[in-house]
């Protein structure tokens, strides 16, 4: 198991569902926040990786 967290950007399942920026740490933890667009999930999870000490991998 990685020792760092993962960042993933999961698209909606349906019509009117949001995407989802998640979280998911070594430790088993997920967070989870919905966005309207692809753009400002990725936007948070960029971010959320650099406040957090990490990169993000594409």
């Amino acid at each position: 198991m990685s020792k760092n967290p993962a960042f993933i950007v999961y698209r909606p399942p349906a019509k009117g569902f949001p995407f989802l920026a998640v979280i998911l740490k070594p430790d088993g933890t997920a967070t989870a926040h919905p966005f309207n667009t692809e753009e400002e999930a990725l936007l948070f999870n960029r971010e959320a990786a650099t406040a957090l000490g990490h990169g993000i991998k594409h």
